[in-house]
């Protein structure tokens, strides 16, 4: 409701309980009331019609310079949003359509770290694609609007929580103490109660185990529990060649042996356990 309207319906109620009140404290005798005497209250009542009309254009004409007023500051404001929505190189329309993308990765990243620390991690490659339409916002102008950097930015704790949440799916965590050995570390029933699972520890902490005979106290290792993208955990009877052909062709057999050379010597030979990088 604009202003005119109030202010049109304030000055209606103000009028009508002035005349009820007013009536209120007077009443005639209409029979015996001589003409002056009628005349005379006529004209009372018409003088008081004519103030309460002068008052209400007086209102009105306040009510119209108020609109008026009204209609200027909007209109800055609309000039306000246009020049900013130019700087951010959109219209409204525009800046409308990419906020709702954004809340949109926004609801699918809380349902995803909703999820179990397992699921997440065995779905990186979801989370991965969620980072990169991430990426592709931060490249858009639109983005440093407001309200889409501070979307911008719940995303990015939800994308840091996601991964902060897989981690101990992906990978769990022990402290060499003296007298260990990887054989006697896999056979812990906390690790993974097989002391042949020595090969798994082994291959996925190369970059910390130079020699597998050879770790040291207080050295910390990464435990996987599960295989995570572009890995492969050897199974027994399994070959390089067999390996390949469950990720596309046999014949890329000799790519996975050249991701995995520190840890493979022989390319006819592979262990158990191994933790082979499948390259994609």
């Amino acid at each position: 409701m604009n202003a005119k309207k109030v202010l049109s319906i304030t000055v209606t109620f103000i009028l009508l309980f002035s005349f009820i009140g007013i009536a209120q404290q007077y009443s005639y005798d209409y029979e015996n009331m001589k003409m002056d005497e009628y005349k005379a209250e006529l004209g009372k009542w018409q003088q008081r019609l004519s103030d309460a009309e002068s008052a209400l254009a007086d209102e009105e004409t306040k009510c119209q310079q108020t609109q008026s007023e009204l209609d200027g500051v909007q209109a800055e404001i609309n000039s306000t949003w246009n020049e900013i929505y130019g700087l951010l190189g959109t219209d409204e329309a525009g800046y409308q359509e990419h906020l709702a993308q954004l809340m949109a990765l926004e609801n699918d990243l809380r349902s995803f770290v909703a999820l179990r620390p397992e699921d997440i991690y065995g779905r990186r490659d979801e989370l991965d694609s969620y980072k990169r339409r991430y990426e592709e916002f931060k490249k858009d102008k639109r983005s440093l609007g407001n309200e889409a950097f501070e979307t911008m930015g719940r995303i990015a704790s939800l994308i840091q929580e996601a991964e902060e949440k897989a981690k101990p799916a992906a990978a769990g965590m022990y402290q060499v103490m003296r007298g260990d050995y990887l054989w006697k570390i896999a056979r812990k029933p906390d690790i993974y109660g097989d002391p042949y699972a020595w090969m798994r520890i082994y291959t996925y902490n190369r970059d910390q185990i130079q020699n597998p005979d050879l770790i040291y106290p207080d050295q910390v290792f990464r435990i996987p529990r599960m295989a995570g993208p572009n890995e492969h955990w050897v199974a027994r009877g399994e070959f390089l060649t067999g390996i390949a052909k469950m990720y596309g062709s046999s014949f890329n057999w000799q790519r996975i042996y050249e991701a995995n050379k520190e840890v493979i010597t022989d390319p006819n030979v592979i262990f158990p356990h191994m933790v082979l990088t499948v390259p994609r």
